[in-house]
């Protein structure tokens, strides 16, 4: 079986597979309701059989005036839809993470908490609270932390994984887009919500101890496999201008822009 690429696709409301090799599409499977139920985030199960797909609702954030309340659960391996989880009060699921126990993590953002759910029983194990929105998720490589962004709200909560409980709030001037955390786990990338700019967070302080110029706004930092690059999508809107910003990790300064 070749590699396949796992994309949420809203226009057809589908978990689509992709041969990571020839750009084929294998499947699509069905997830949501057209113009009403898109899908937006994906994770795997510890086995990687199943893939489970949060529901967010009829539009992106802040518009999203219907959120949904489901996460779709799909055979990976037969592709094909195994049913969806219900989430009762808990609405427009959206950031998704596979702990090491294999609990699955989802944000529900009109909630804001993120719950645990147990991906065999599909049972709600726990709620933690957020305060804020977690809509865009990141883990420590280690696996015991999860840092949230929360758009609008100036601040980037820590979780621990195994205790599951809030253990600290690190503020960022603005607010933040998406995160990621260094492969050695030292530090958090944090893009500005609404500016040009890529913020670092210390893990070790919990401060933020760097920022950085972008050319567009940023959507989502990414590591390289062998940590020498942040990479990072950015938006220029008023010149609707598209980037992938590539930043020396020793040196976040240092930088390639390429057009796309």
């Amino acid at each position: 079986m070749s590699d396949l690429i796992l994309a949420t696709v809203k226009e057809n409301v589908s978990l689509t597979a992709i041969d990571a090799q020839t750009g084929i599409i294998e499947a699509a499977v069905t997830v949501g309701e057209v113009g009403t139920v898109k899908p937006h985030e994906v994770t795997l199960s510890a086995d990687r059989t199943k893939a489970f797909v949060s529901l967010y609702g009829s539009a992106d954030y802040g518009p999203n005036n219907v959120p949904a309340n489901k996460i779709a659960v799909v055979d990976v391996v037969g592709m094909s839809l195994l049913g969806h989880i219900d989430l009762d009060l808990y609405y427009g699921p959206h950031a998704l993470y596979t702990d090491r126990d294999g609990k699955i993590w989802v944000t529900v953002d009109p909630n804001r908490c993120v719950l645990v759910i147990d991906p065999d029983s599909w049972v709600i194990e726990r709620s933690i609270w957020l305060e804020t929105p977690g809509h865009f998720s990141s883990a420590s490589p280690d696996g015991t932390r999860l840092y949230f962004g929360a758009k609008e709200y100036p601040v980037v909560t820590e979780v621990d994984i195994a205790a599951k409980e809030i253990s600290a709030r690190i503020p960022v001037p603005v607010g933040a887009q998406a995160v990621r955390v260094s492969p050695d786990c030292a530090r958090v990338y944090v893009g500005d919500f609404h500016r040009p700019l890529l913020h670092v967070i210390d893990c070790a302080s919990r401060k933020l101890v760097e920022t950085v110029p972008l050319t567009g706004v940023p959507g989502w930092p990414f590591n390289s496999r062998d940590g020498r690059y942040v990479i990072v999508t950015t938006y220029d809107e008023p010149a609707d201008r598209g980037y992938v910003e590539i930043l020396e990790a020793g040196d976040l300064n240092s930088r390639r822009v390429v057009e796309v």
